[in-house]
């Protein structure tokens, strides 16, 4: 389903996106990454089986978890976060096509991730993402928080992400968590942390967001 006719149509929502494993098909770079963190403290390394299983936010849960030490946590962190900006991604499919029509359909967007905002910069000027964002908020330590800062602008609220996290953030700040296949977790770890709704091409949102729009103007 194409975006609706009327530029207005979705001027009462709200879409939010993760970034890493959302926005950005990045599950191998950042698994690269983690590897080099932990190599350098000789805490071994994950294949892609234990980072998928493994990989949780907020970033210094899961590094301690890994064996990180409390005082080496921030170092840790910033490590990773440098090493994902050495080495260019794709986007996910539809992401272009996502964030131009529903900007022009009238919704809200923006971002809420843990990545840098080096990391999200150097994504956006190497794949050349299109410039309809109307926030972004990166290094986010919890994004229950600054989900709920965004909340307010519109009745109706999404957020998609590709981890229990994410969804599990989506509905405690009041959003309709929409999960993505392919990311840092398997969809059963998706729909486990309560996803509504769980798509593979970022254009397929479009289709979700404006159903619910339609639903909402027959009640």
């Amino acid at each position: 389903m194409d975006a609706p006719s009327n530029t207005l149509a979705l001027a009462d929502t709200i879409v939010m996106f993760d970034w890493n494993g959302t926005v950005v098909l990045d599950a191998d770079r950042a698994r690269a990454s983690l590897n080099s963190v932990l190599a350098a403290r000789s805490l071994g390394t994950l294949n892609s089986e234990e980072f998928s299983q493994r990989f949780r936010l907020p970033m210094r849960r899961m590094f301690r978890d890994l064996g990180v030490q409390p005082l080496d946590l921030d170092e840790a962190e910033a490590e990773w976060n440098y090493q994902m900006t050495q080495t260019s991604t794709c986007l996910r499919a539809g992401v272009n096509a996502a964030f131009l029509e529903l900007s022009a359909a009238g919704a809200w967007l923006g971002v809420v991730s843990a990545a840098s905002a080096a990391a999200v910069q150097f994504d956006q000027r190497s794949l050349s993402v299109p410039s309809v964002l109307d926030a972004v908020d990166s290094e986010v330590a919890d994004k229950v928080v600054q989900l709920s800062k965004h909340r307010d602008r519109r009745n109706r609220a999404f957020y998609v992400g590709d981890t229990a996290y994410d969804m599990r953030s989506a509905t405690a700040a009041g959003y309709i968590p929409i999960g993505v296949a392919g990311g840092y977790s398997t969809e059963d770890v998706l729909w486990e942390a309560g996803a509504v709704h769980i798509v593979e091409s970022l254009r397929e949102i479009i289709s979700i967001v404006s159903d619910s729009a339609d639903q909402a103007e027959s009640l």
